[in-house]
């Protein structure tokens, strides 16, 4: 009986190593095209964290000292819904991050768009501006994906049936 329960915490550490992607975060890059002529071009990673997304906005050739609102919006980038959906940090020198509170599994199931403006005052001037599609695969180096829940509880039902199964043939040999 003893083998039996140390074949038993050996699966069980087995799993639990084999799980550990499942917490790893997820995250998409959206690539935001130029706009209006603007020279302006870049990228948005989203990464889930949990019931949130952080969402990085990256822009090449950003104005000095001009601060860059830029939002997600429910539609395309040729059709956007003019009100705001989720505010995200207007960009400084090229970059802002904000922590929105949506699942980024919601974002990849709407139809959604990020854009950036000129600036606060030339708001109705649109930079970039980049679709959140499904489709979309992981960015380089994001980490796994999430394991659904029911093949982690696959997994460890085989790990013990297959345990007690080599259990139960030891006991018939001896």
């Amino acid at each position: 009986m003893q083998l039996f329960g140390r074949a038993m915490v050996l699966v069980l550490v087995a799993l639990a190593v084999f799980a550990l992607p499942v917490a790893a975060q997820e995250s998409v890059t959206i690539p935001l095209g130029e706009q209006s002529g603007s020279g302006q071009s870049g990228t948005a990673v989203l990464t889930a964290m949990g019931n949130q997304t952080r969402v990085v906005v990256t822009l090449s050739n950003p104005p000095a000292g001009v601060a860059q609102p830029a939002h997600i919006h429910e539609g395309t980038c040729a059709n956007l819904n003019p009100k705001p959906r989720y505010p995200l940090q207007s960009l400084m020198d090229g970059r802002s991050e904000t922590v929105v509170d949506v699942p980024l599994t919601d974002l990849l199931a709407g139809q959604f768009a990020i854009n950036v403006h000129k600036s606060q005052q030339e708001i109705s001037t649109y930079v970039a501006c980049g679709e959140i599609r499904a489709q979309v695969a992981p960015a380089t180096g994001a980490g796994p994906r999430a394991l659904p829940g029911w093949s982690i509880a696959a997994a460890l039902l085989s790990g013990l049936l297959l345990v007690a199964s080599g259990f139960g043939l030891r006991l018939v040999r001896r």
